[in-house]
This record gives structure tokens, sequence and C-alpha cells, in this order.
């Protein structure tokens, strides 16, 4: 039996209150990257996901895919896995404080997911979430945590009474998607916002929201909307890391660079720092393909720092000229550039954003500098 610990909001408030956090996401929410979102206003963050029964029975992907820091707090690891046991004894192999809290992944939609029974693909088996959760809180010395999605889009009552079950089994936090699993890629959609909120009202612990978040204004307006105390964010963090932190003006080239750093400190493997860069800088390479392939064919970190820093050039040069770029980054490839979306608005009377979550708005390929002020306020 685990000692006495910290549950629910006392849990909440011993780690700060943090409202900016961080998503997992494999390979890709790894030290190095959540070091750098730290710098710009991330206040929680999870680990990649962690498969419990590779964790547990390998220590080589347990080196490979677990590290941390001192400074790298407060941290979630998160796990993946449908058999209670097993995420537990995984769960117990990570160094002994060295994570604030221990999540279940219940949210990941991949194919992957359903092949190897968890993810959100454990939602229409509350039974076996339950379990899990309840083992967890029961035999480990932190908290337990679940992320999950929408269990359906047409009985919102099915998710309430999910996360319902979930607080009594002893989850002290929750973190709500506000899709479906089916809502993937191009098929991704807005969030639902509302339902969001309406789980804010059904659980008594802190609820993070997920889900339809590009911009800072993004996240205020989802805190207002849904009630949630925190708003997580993944895909648009990986495009632009300094999401959270408004009062700086930073260009991502800037953050590819001090990424880059960071890798070479905590030794980040070769494929995930390639990962980052294509996110961070994905409008510009569109337009700028050598220097894509240059990225792709870059062998170790000094070939992609000069990769890098080849792409800092070619920007500054475009922004002398003049040159316009693509307005779709990372976070918008699935999604329609808000230039046309706010005509079709118009032409309809329509004049304010949606209130659940429409992605629609103009990723943030530069700050807000004279130089992109028109690009901010389409």
């Amino acid at each position: 039996m685990a000692e006495e610990k910290l549950r629910g909001w006392d849990f909440w408030k011993s780690i700060g209150s943090p409202k900016y956090v961080c998503a997992p996401m494999v390979d890709q929410s790894e030290l190095a990257f959540r070091m750098l979102c730290r710098r710009y206003g991330t206040e929680l963050a999870y680990t990649p996901m962690l498969h419990s029964r590779m964790f547990s029975t390998q220590p080589k992907y347990r080196k490979e895919q677990f590290s941390t820091c001192p400074e790298d707090r407060p941290v979630f690891a998160q796990f993946c896995g449908d058999d209670p046991q097993t995420v537990l004894a995984a769960a117990k192999l990570l160094p002994p404080g060295s994570v604030d809290a221990v999540d279940l992944n219940c949210g990941c939609p991949q194919g992957i997911a359903r092949k190897g029974h968890y993810g959100a693909y454990l939602l229409s088996e509350p039974d076996v979430i339950e379990g899990i959760v309840s083992t967890l809180d029961k035999e480990l010395s932190v908290p337990s945590t679940v992320k999950i999605r929408l269990v359906n889009n047409h009985e919102l009552q099915d998710t309430l009474n999910l996360v319902s079950r979930l607080e009594a089994a002893g989850a002290s936090v929750l973190c709500l998607h506000g899709r479906t699993k089916e809502m993937k890629g191009q098929f991704t959609g807005p969030a639902d916002w509302d339902a969001i909120a309406a789980v804010r009202k059904r659980v008594g612990i802190p609820l993070i929201a997920n889900g339809g978040i590009q911009t800072f204004q993004d996240v205020e307006r989802c805190l207002q909307a849904t009630g949630a105390n925190a708003v997580m964010s993944s895909e648009a963090l990986l495009e632009y890391p300094a999401l959270f932190c408004p009062t700086r003006s930073v260009y991502q080239d800037e953050l590819a660079l001090e990424y880059l750093e960071l890798a070479k400190l905590y030794q980040t493997p070769h494929k995930q720092i390639k990962a980052h860069m294509f996110h961070f800088l994905y409008a510009g390479l569109q337009l700028h393909t050598d220097l894509r392939q240059a990225f792709g064919e870059a062998k170790g970190w000094d070939q992609i720092n000069a990769a890098a820093m080849a792409f800092q050039e070619r920007r500054r040069q475009d922004r002398e000229l003049g040159n316009p770029w693509p307005d779709k980054g990372w976070y918008m490839r699935y999604r329609e550039p808000l230039g046309k979306k706010r005509k079709a608005d118009d032409a309809a009377g329509a004049t304010e954003a949606s209130p659940k979550g429409d992605d629609v708005k103009v990723p943030r390929t530069e700050p807000n500098t004279p130089e992109s002020n028109e690009a901010e306020s389409v």
C-alpha cells in the first residue's frame, strides 16, 4: 500500500495550480522539448506516451523513452495499457521522486492503439479503465490521472457517466480532449468545448481542456468557455513552443536553434530532432524545398544545426525582401486557412469566432511584431 498522498485539489495546488500544459506526444514531448516549452510559459508537461508492457519488461526501452531533470517539474508520466498490474509494474519502475503523477492514456486514436487495445479504444470498456485507475490510486505514492476523449459524438451522457466513475475510482485530475477517436487527421473537425464545460460541472476534481487551441487567444477563450482549470496543447505547441508566452516575441527559426542546443544537452535522438525541425519550420519548408531536403538528408546534430542556420538566413532575406510565406503551418495542414473562412463568414454575416473552438486561424509563422501584424489580425 502506498503512503498517504495528496489527491485532487490539494495535489493540484501543491504543483502550483498550472494553467498551461504541454500534452503527451509519442517521440515528441521528450525532455528537450519540454524544457523549451517551459522557457516560454508551459507550467505542466507530460512525458511521451509510454507503453506499459514494454516499459515494464525492456530496460533498453525504459532508458530510451524516459528521461527528466530537476528543472523538469511538475511532470506527469503517461502510460498506455489495458491491464492494471502491467501498468502498475511499469509505473513502479520510474525512478523514485522523478514524476508528480502517473497518467493513463485513454485518448490515443491511432490504429496502433486499436491493435494494442489501449488509448481511446478503451473508452467503450469503462470497467477496464476504472480498474487501472483504482489500482494506481491505491498502490502508487503519487496521484493517478487520466486523459480521455469524448466517448462518442451523439450521447454526451456516456462521457459524463465515465468521468464520474473515474473520479470515484481515484483519479486526481482529468484531461478531456473535446473530440472523439474518429476525429483525427483530415477528419479532425472542431473541438467541442461545450462538452468540456459539461464535464467541468460534473466532476469535483481539476479538469484540463484539450483541443481547438492554436493561439494564446484560443487558450483564454477556452478557459472562459469551458471553466476548465488548465488548457493543454499538442500540435500548436509542436509548431510554436512559445504558444503560452504572449508577452515575448520570438521567431520559429530562433526557437528551432534554441531547441537544438537543448537537444544536444539532453542527447535527444536525431530522428526526434529532425521531426521537431519539420514541425517548427513547416511553413517555410513548403517554400524552400531545398532546405527541406537538407533537413531530410542531414546526418547528426551538426548537419541538422547547419540546415537550421541556413533556414534562419533564408528567412531573414525573405523578411527584407517582403517575400510572402505559405499561410499554413504544421497545425493548419488539415485545416482551412482563416482568410477563406473569414470571407465565407463575412458573406454569411458572421462576426464572432465559434464558441466551440473551430480551428480556422492562420498559423503563427511569425511572432507579434510589426512584420507580422497583418497575419496576426486576419
